[in-house]
This record gives C-alpha cells, structure tokens and sequence, in this order.
C-alpha cells in the first residue's frame, strides 16, 4: 500500500533549488533525506560533492551507515564539526590573523565561557580555544563562522566550489545564530538546502532554540515548501488524536472508526487505575508508562510490580543532564555504557569521535576499560578520566570536570542504571517523558496532569508523548478536577477542527472508559 503523500515523495526526490519539509514523528524523515542524497549524488556529473548536518554525532553516524559506499566525498557530521572544519579551522587566520592559524579546539566548560565575540576572539588567538558565550541565547562559533565568511573571499569561494547541495536535519533545533548561518549559505553563497524539520517540535520546542526560525521558511522566497503527512509508526486513530491538539496540523484529521485505540479512564484511587491497566494492557506487546518526574516513575513500577505487571524502571541518566552540557560530556556517557552494556565496544566509542582515524582502538579499549576499573575510587576515578581527555586531545587545564566526575562516579556505582543503558532489553517500563524521544512502543500510558498545555515546553512533551505508540493509547486521569481540566483540552481541539469544515465528534477521537 503505497503512502498517502506518495506524489509528495516523489516531488521532494526530485525538484531542485531550496527545499523545506516538515515531517512529524514517523513520517519517515530520515529515509528521505537518505534517499534524496543518493538521487543527488546520481545525478551529479562534476566534481562537487556534498555535506550532510546533523545535530548529534549518532544520526551522523545513522546517515553514514545508510549511505554506505554512496558518500564518497561526501561530508557527513555534525553541525559544530562543520563549521569548524570547513570555515573555522582552515579560514579563520584569514581574517584574524596568524595567531589563528593552528589547530582549534573547542571546550565549552562554564569557565570557558565568554561574554563577547571579541573575547572569543581575543581567546582562540591566545589558546587555540574555541569556547561558548555565557549567554545561553547566543551561539559563538556559529557568530564566528558567518562572520569569517563575510570578511573571507576564499572562504566563501572554497564553499560555493565545493558543495553543489547541503542538507540539514531535525531544523527545528537550530538556534537564532545556525538559522543566520544557513540562510547566508543558500542567499549569498547560493549553495542549495535541503532542511527537514518537525513543524510541531518547533512551536513547542525546548528553551534555546529559534522556534520562528524553520517556520519562517514555509513563507520564505525561493524555497520549495513540503509536509510529509504519512505517519508509519501510529495507527490512523491515534494520529488523528495527536493531530487535532495542534493548530497547524488539524486539517489532517481523517474520519474512521475508533475503537480501542485511544482511551481516557479517570480514576479516584491508585488501586483503580492499576485494576482498569491490568484489563488494559496486552503483556505479549511492548508497552510504556510515561512520568515526568523519575521519582513518581520508580514509584509506578514498584506499584505495577506488585500487582503482577512486570514494568522494569528506567531512570533517566543524571549524564543527561543540562547543567552538565560540555563539548567532552559525551565521553562520560559512553563510559557509562561501557560499564553497562555487554554488546558496547570500543568500536561503538570510536563511532562517536569526530575524527576516529587520529586515535587506535586499542588505546581506546585500554582508556575503557581503566577507566571503569577505577570506578570504585573518586580520585582514581578522575585520574583516569583525565588521562582519558588528554589522549583524545582535550586541554587538562581548561575543563572543569568535578561535577561530571561526581555524577560519572554516582552512575557507575548505583546498578539500578543498568536498565538506563539496556532499554531494549525490557518489553514494558516506566520511563519519564524526557527520555521517551526517539523512542517507540506499542502502546503507552500517560498521565493527563503531567500536562500543562498553558506552557509550551509541555504541550511539546505532550505531543512527543503521544506520538511514541504504534497501536494504543492510554490516558489516566487522578480525580475529576484533572479529567475536566483535560477534557475541556479536547473539546476544544474538536471545536476548532469541526470550524474547518470536519465532521468529528469526541467520541471519534477518544474513549472515555468512565461513561
């Protein structure tokens, strides 16, 4: 059965010049970047190639894999790894000077932090340092990079020579100073894009990023605008839920019967919610509770263990957290994996380095597996994890590194993290909201006063929460307050669909179990 949006795939493979989609959660949107980037590369009879700009190392590596021996060339990273290697690194001297002209490396620690582009400036002349601005707002090495372009002729020829198209996923991320960047590409360099981004991510997006910024492009001259509407995860009902809640998509709601796949049961005692799961569930399926807090989900699993549902806790990483965001974070997360999960290997670190050909894999496993072996000792701990940093080229005395030592040395050391880096090895779990993305299950339970649709960064949790079952949806209402509170959240939605000219009632969207 072919797609509904089949002659829009068909479109987006082939039409030219700049091209903007938007692609919600299961519509297949790194298929078709792949895809494109082949028809691309098919089509190209010169000697220009390609660059492909992801936000996080492991979708780098996704596209890499999918593309196999099709990359040639071709430059496949992330976005920091761009700019620096194709704009910073070997263009920077150009316009700063001699002093700049050596091998940049970026730290990104709080006390690298710096307040201007000039002390940015002032500091890669003085260490070779690429460091962040203080503001949270704003983005230096993406200030610096348009600002090298600007004032460097040969960096904007080596560009415009070099690439015949560059394509960027999950757009919606970008913050104000990417978007600047990305446009000066495509409006003065003329280099093409092709951006694919979630629409619905970007009205509800995390603090941080430009959420005008991708949807200015659907009303932007010289780009050809698509949506891919065909949802390969969920069934059509619980689309059709998600879709009605947010404005910009309601248009495709689509009339079919509804049955068990969208339910809502409000409850006045814990007992009865874990009775009315029990009739609910199917324990042959995989299935996953959503919490926000990861208390309350620790606490949901004892509760379902008891009562003879074997729902395994997840707890998210504290790694994961904000406050610890660092450009060598990531080393202590995959150390933490390292520790955990049997199958990883110091092939899968050697994945995540932005230059593994500059590093041998049994430096790495020997780095690995010392570092673990300190895991029961702070300070050798840390000893260890520096050793580990300088080897991978980070500057020692510029990293502060005790709050990532504290947590690493509390991960490591508490087993209950074990489920944290073996999902895939539990058929039912409770989790929180946060670690849920990018995941997907065939059925999921949440709880209708985690939401607060007052605020965006919740109605965004919201629709990731959502859109993370294939088959069945389960919404628990605590109290009657809660269930009127979430209801009047879904007439809405239904009124405002049915003044678009829509036949829909609520009952078509979802099933009250209390009637």
């Amino acid at each position: 059965m072919q797609p509904i949006d089949f002659d829009i795939r068909e479109k987006v493979l082939n039409d030219q010049g700049n091209i903007v989609i938007s692609a919600s959660a299961g519509t297949g949107k790194t298929h078709t970047t792949i895809e494109r980037i082949k028809a691309d590369i098919s089509r190209c009879n010169n000697y220009q190639t390609f660059a492909a700009i992801t936000f996080t190392n492991k979708a780098s590596k996704e596209i890499q894999n999918r593309l196999g021996p099709n990359k040639g060339s071709g430059f496949v990273g992330t976005n920091d790894n761009f700019i620096l290697s194709e704009i910073i690194q070997p263009f920077m001297y150009d316009v700063y000077g001699e002093e700049c002209k050596g091998d940049i490396k970026p730290d990104y620690s709080t006390e690298n932090q710096i307040k201007s582009t000039v002390d940015g400036i002032e500091k890669i002349k003085a260490t070779l340092t690429m460091c962040k601005a203080s503001n949270q707002k704003r983005n230096f090495p993406f200030i610096l990079t348009l600002d090298i372009l600007t004032k460097s002729d040969s960096a904007r020829k080596y560009l415009m020579s070099k690439y015949y198209r560059i394509y960027i996923d999950e757009y919606q991320d970008s913050d104000v100073d990417m978007h600047r960047l990305f446009l000066y590409l495509c409006d003065d360099l003329n280099i093409p894009l092709f951006i694919v981004g979630d629409v619905k991510q970007s009205i509800y997006g995390w603090r941080g990023t430009d959420k005008e910024g991708f949807i200015s492009l659907f009303t932007k001259d010289g780009f050809t605008k698509y949506e891919l509407r065909h949802n390969f995860r969920s069934n059509i009902q619980i689309q059709n839920y998600s879709n009605i809640l947010i404005e910009d998509v309601r248009h495709y709601y689509q009339k079919v019967e509804l049955k068990d796949e969208v339910q809502l049961f409000e409850y006045s005692s814990e007992n009865e919610a874990l009775e009315f799961i029990k009739s609910w569930v199917d324990m042959k399926e995989s299935c996953a509770m959503l919490i926000y807090q990861n208390a309350q989900a620790e606490r949901w699993s004892n509760m379902l263990k008891a009562d003879g549902l074997d729902f395994s806790h997840i707890p998210s990483s504290p790694l994961d957290n904000s406050n610890l965001e660092s450009e060598h974070i990531w080393i202590a997360r995959e150390i933490a994996k390292y520790n955990y999960r049997s199958s990883y290997s110091e092939y899968d670190f050697m994945d995540e380095i932005v230059t593994p050909k500059a590093y041998k894999v049994s430096e790495i496993r020997k780095h690995l597996e010392d570092t673990v072996s300190k895991k029961g000792n702070k300070a050798e701990l840390k000893d260890s994890y520096i050793e580990f940093l300088i080897y991978l080229d980070y500057d020692e005395g510029t990293l502060n590194l005790n709050q990532t030592i504290d947590t690493l040395f509390k991960v490591l050391n508490d087993d209950k993290y074990f489920n944290t880096y073996n999902q895939d090895l539990f058929k039912q779990v409770v989790t929180t909201i946060h670690s849920a993305k990018g995941l997907e299950y065939k059925q999921i339970i949440i709880f209708a006063d985690n939401y607060n649709f007052q605020d965006d960064d919740n109605r965004f949790l919201h629709y990731v929460a959502v859109t993370r079952p294939e088959d069945k949806l389960l919404i628990l209402c605590n109290g009657k307050y809660s269930f009127n509170n979430y209801m009047r959240k879904i007439n809405y939605a239904v009124g405002e669909t049915k003044k678009l000219g829509i036949e829909i009632v609520v009952d078509g969207v979802i099933k009250i179990m209390n009637d």
